[in-house]
Formats: C-alpha cells, structure tokens, sequence
C-alpha cells in the first residue's frame, strides 16, 4: 500500500514522489494510462476525479489523438446542444458538413495552424456568402475555445485568423411587380398557392409558414400571431421557439389574406372528410394550416420541388424569369413594403428583426432608391 511522506496510507491509485514532493494519481481506462499530480493530496484527488469523469464521458482526448471530426460530435452534442436552439445546431452540423468536415474533418485537432484557418477563411470568402463565412467562424472558434478551456490544446489558433473584409455578401432575391403577379398567376391552382401569397403578403419566414396553426389567427382582430416555427431534427418534425425573440410577433391581416385564410379552410375542411382515416397527422399537428395531402406538415424542400415546377412553366414562356426560392417572398414583400414608404422601424417589427441595423442592411439597395423621391420632398423650402 502506498503512503505518504509521513508513513499514513494513501488512497487507491495516488503515491507519493518524495524527489518532486508532490502526489501523482493515476487509473486505466480500456487498457489506457492517465496520470495526473498534485502538490497536495486533497488537489490530486481532485484532479483524478475530475479526469476520471472526463475520460469516462467521453470529454476527454489526449491532444496527439482527436480528429477534428470526433471533437465536433462532442463539441455540439456535449456543449452546443444544451445551451443554443435547436434550429442552431441543425445549422452548425450542416455547415460543418458541407464546409469544414473535408478541409479538416481528418486532421488532429492540435496540428491545426493559424494560417491554415486563413487560408480556409480567404477560399470561402471568394465562393460563399458573408453569412456562411460567419458560421463558418462561429463553429471553428467555438470548437477550439472550449478544447482549449479542456485543455485539450495549447492554444487557439482561430484567435489570430481575420475575416476577409472583401468577402460576397449574398444579395436578396427579389421579384419586381411585374414577376411577382406572373408568379402569381401561374401559381394560382398549385396546391401550396396559399403560402405563396401569404408570404408574399407578410413576410413570414417558411418555417413559420409551415408551423402556422389555426390557434394563431384570429379573424376577428385580423391578425396571425407568429410565435413558433417548424423544424425538421432528427428524423422528425418539431414546433421550436421563433428565429429570435423579436420573431415572435404581430403582423396584421390585409384583406386578401383574410379572404384567401377563409377560403382555404373551408378547402381544408372539405379535404379532411373526404380522406377521413387516411388524414391521420400526429397529435402536436392536427391544427396546422398548411399541410402535405395527406394532413401531415409540409417539408421544406417540398415546397421548393414545387416552387421550381411553377417556375419551369414560367420560364417557358419568360425565358429570363429569374431563379427563385421560398426565401424570395420574403425579400420581395420587404421590398414592396419599403417601395411603398413603409418606414424601416415598422418593417423592422413586421418581419421579426431583431434590430434595425439588419433591416436596414440587408434592404439597403431598396432604400438607396428611394432617396431621389425623398429629397424632392424638401424642394418646396427653396424657391
């Protein structure tokens, strides 16, 4: 049995080193050594407990062995998943798979060097928007920051990299007047034409689209109340909170939307009887307003497939009708909003931003155009 320097027993896998005078703990895992030390007995049980626990958790790798792979899936199931929204973390995995995973996914974590992540930095920024680059960022910083607070690494080496300052920044799809009533008309018997033109007539994002339930409109007050959003994880669909906490929100009702919210649950309804037991969604989305044909909510890319069918017609007779995505109603409401002299703070508040500055920046070529007008306005004071 090992003791101490004064002869009193010691705990089970501590020793006392007399030539350091200090205690060293140590214990195996799958035939793995792990050692740790202490000046004092009470700090190398510490120690020891604190590792044990880390290593049999799976939030322990010693830094010659971690792919960037294996710290991804412990880094966003260990620490991204309790503390960001789920929405975030689909985000995150499919970012990371589609941007990171081949330029690093195979590489030690350790053997990463500052100016391999300004080399990657400097390619994304000449083929990507500024928005992917950011998440880009968000991931890898985040990634090492919490190895380095493990101890995993010596040093961070996303601290030192910049983000290019010329980098593309993704320009809004936008329809014109003419585009969107074209749009419009060949839409009109698609069987999601209801969401089309309630996007177009509120800007609502399509997950909030497609998480719409009855309870959220009310016909009275003429108003929906955009509290939750539909989110597909993990091989399921499930309601999450909005975007950001300013995307829970109010937009009122315009009378075409009322009209068009009427006459689509009396379609509904009808839909409902004639399939009887086969309209069988789960329970939490029984109260959706738009759903597949069989009661069930609608998947994103569904309703893009069927965006691109509209579209294919269209550009058979309007070959330079341009490309479009469930996103594109979005921008294009916002652009008639602010074409139509509706000030920034209203629309900042009607599409859920949670400030102005995103607001005013992403519409911000909208409203160069308006300047000519605006300053007009001021002709009157000068003779």
């Amino acid at each position: 049995m090992a003791v101490d320097k004064n002869g009193k027993p010691l705990p089970k896998g501590i020793t006392y080193r007399s030539k350091e005078n200090r205690y060293m703990g140590r214990f195996m895992y799958h035939s793995e050594a792990f050692t740790v030390y202490g000046k004092t007995l009470r700090e190398t049980q510490k120690n020891l407990n604190d590792l044990k626990y880390k290593v049999e958790n799976h939030l322990y790798f010693k830094e010659s062995s971690v792919t960037f792979n294996a710290w991804f899936e412990i880094w966003i199931n260990e620490y991204k998943k309790p503390s960001v929204k789920a929405g975030t973390v689909e985000v995150y995995k499919n970012s990371y798979k589609a941007y990171i995973k081949n330029c690093f996914g195979i590489k030690q974590l350790r053997d990463i060097r500052t100016d391999q992540i300004q080399s990657f930095y400097n390619q994304m920024a000449r083929l990507y928007s500024h928005n992917t680059l950011e998440i880009c960022r968000a991931i890898l910083n985040g990634m090492y920051t919490q190895a380095f607070r493990n101890e995993m690494i010596q040093k961070n080496p996303v601290s030192n990299a910049v983000l290019p300052r010329n980098n593309k920044r993704q320009s809004a799809s936008v329809m014109s007047e003419a585009e969107q009533k074209i749009f419009l008309t060949y839409a009109k018997n698609a069987r999601y034409y209801p969401t089309y033109e309630l996007a177009l007539s509120t800007g609502m994002r399509s997950g909030e689209l497609r998480g719409l339930q009855w309870t959220d409109i009310d016909f009275q007050a003429k108003v929906i109340h955009v509290t939750h959003t539909l989110l597909y994880r993990e091989h399921t669909y499930v309601f999450d909170s909005p975007k950001t906490a300013s995307s829970e929100r109010d937009i009122p009702m315009l009378d075409n939307v009322y009209r068009l919210l009427k006459e689509h649950q009396k379609i509904q309804w009808k839909e409902r009887l004639e399939l009887g037991k086969e309209w069988n969604p789960p329970k939490e989305f029984e109260n959706l307003v738009f759903t597949n044909p069989k009661g069930n909510p609608i998947a994103r890319d569904r309703l893009k497939k069927s965006i691109d069918r509209i579209l294919k017609s269209i550009q058979s007779a309007y070959p330079l009708f341009p490309h479009i995505t469930p996103h594109t109603f979005r921008h294009t409401f916002a652009t008639r909003s602010i074409e139509r002299g509706i000030p920034p703070k209203v629309l900042q508040t009607i599409l859920g931003h949670s400030d102005l500055a995103t607001t005013m920046d992403t519409y911000a070529h909208v409203l160069s155009g308006t300047k000519t007008s605006e300053m007009k306005k001021l002709a009157e004071l000068f003779p």
